[in-house]
């Protein structure tokens, strides 16, 4: 079932007290991890993380990291990417606002960009705060010559360092975990963080359309005059407050704003299938998460494209020091009777398969646990290559740490 992740630990106290197992695709929350010596004397799994991201990352991870150690080597550098996008077979990306398109609620992807960050690279901690999270994004991310990939750091990567065993985190040259993301988007959420539409404070306002809505948010309840479209341009431009040399921005800025129909000439007619709500109080971010559910969902047919990358720097047992990759690259199909879609399989699969096996008995760990244990990793990752989940482990000269930066296009001041 859909269940918000920070009620997770609820259900949890409930299986312990009935002595059920319980199987969730979610990060192990505080609350979560505090259950797991009941969980134990309870004498049941509650086994986490076992989705994609968290998930199927761990189980290639650990996999690499373990057999690593079991030849006598050591992981110096670990570094992340994942992103769950539109395919570019089957989507015109460049014309699509924030190149992106929802296949669940917006508001995850929305928070994200809000999220202090935290990671190691080039022997030294580095940190990102929330409100600079896109504006210090990774501009290069070279996985695939097919793809154009940026990236964000992922909240605090430094905390894997002891999931995956790899302490101590000073011995490290890097330590990140990402989120892919096509070349844009970025500079373009950024762009929606100044303008308004990222804020979480609630907003008692009664919104007629969604040019309203966004007429709000550049000139308060109550404009003095009317607004016209330059007026609205004008402000853009304003609050961008983009350098001379990026002016190209409110361009995109303003293409951008009219596709999801937030700008808005007099006399055009809507294409939006629903309108802002009429009653409550919701936040700008949760109001403009219903319009981009609209305006950004996939539609019958398209596809969509799933990307998860690991790069191991590591140091032999005789000294010498290689760079081994673990790559999976899958796509699906919305609304297909023959297929799911990317994010469906490798969402669905590990949870599914996990649960099969606890159900039979394959599973015997105890307490709240991730799936790092080759006892766990091992069979799942079996499982998921039967079922078309490939996963392509490869060495290679040299790899994309020194590449690496994390201050972003260069469009802002």
């Amino acid at each position: 079932m859909l269940l918000l992740a920070y009620l997770h630990h609820i259900v949890a106290e409930t299986c312990i007290k009935n002595k059920k197992n319980m199987v969730t695709a979610s990060y192990i929350s505080p609350a979560m991890r505090e259950l797991d010596n009941k969980a134990k004397q309870a004498e049941i799994t509650i086994l986490n993380e076992i989705g994609v991201d968290p998930g199927i990352d761990h189980l290639s991870a650990m996999k690499i990291i373990d057999e690593v150690k079991s030849e006598g080597g050591e992981v110096t550098s670990f570094i992340s990417w994942c992103g769950g996008l539109p395919s570019p077979e089957s989507s015109d990306v460049p014309l699509i606002p924030l190149k992106y398109k929802f296949s669940w609620s917006p508001r995850g992807v929305l928070t994200a960009a809000l999220n202090d960050a935290q990671f190691w690279m080039n022997g030294k901690q580095q940190k990102i705060l929330g409100g600079e999270l896109l504006k210090s994004h990774f501009p290069n991310v070279p996985i695939d010559s097919k793809f154009e990939f940026e990236g964000l750091a992922n909240r605090d990567s430094l905390s894997y360092i002891d999931t995956y065993g790899l302490a101590p985190l000073e011995t490290k040259d890097a330590m990140l975990r990402g989120t892919l993301r096509y070349k844009g988007f970025s500079d373009l959420m950024y762009s929606f963080l100044k303008l308004g539409l990222l804020r979480t404070d609630p907003v008692n306002v009664q919104h007629n359309s969604w040019q309203d809505f966004f007429d709000y948010l550049l000139f308060g309840p109550s404009p003095k005059t009317k607004p016209t479209m330059e007026s609205r341009i004008s402000k853009i431009e304003e609050i961008l407050n983009l350098p001379a040399k990026s002016r190209i921005m409110l361009d995109i800025v303003v293409n951008a704003l009219k596709g999801l129909t937030l700008l808005q000439d007099q006399h055009q007619a809507t294409t939006n299938l629903i309108q802002p709500p009429k009653t409550g109080s919701l936040s700008p971010l949760d109001t403009f998460c219903i319009l981009l559910q609209d305006k950004l969902k996939y539609n019958p047919g398209e596809k969509d494209l799933l990307v998860l990358y690991h790069e191991f720097e590591i140091k032999l047992k005789n000294g010498n020091k290689t760079t081994k990759t673990s790559t999976l690259i899958t796509d699906g199909i919305f609304g297909s009777d023959e297929n799911y879609t990317a994010m469906a399989k490798t969402v669905g699969l590990p949870v599914a398969i996990a649960t099969e096996m606890i159900a039979r008995g394959e599973i015997r760990d105890k307490g709240a646990l991730a799936p790092t244990l080759p006892q766990i990793y091992n069979p799942i990752l079996e499982k998921l290559d039967s079922e078309g989940i490939k996963i392509k482990e490869s060495t290679i000269e040299k790899g994309m740490r020194e590449k690496l930066k994390w201050n972003g296009s260069g469009i802002w001041k």
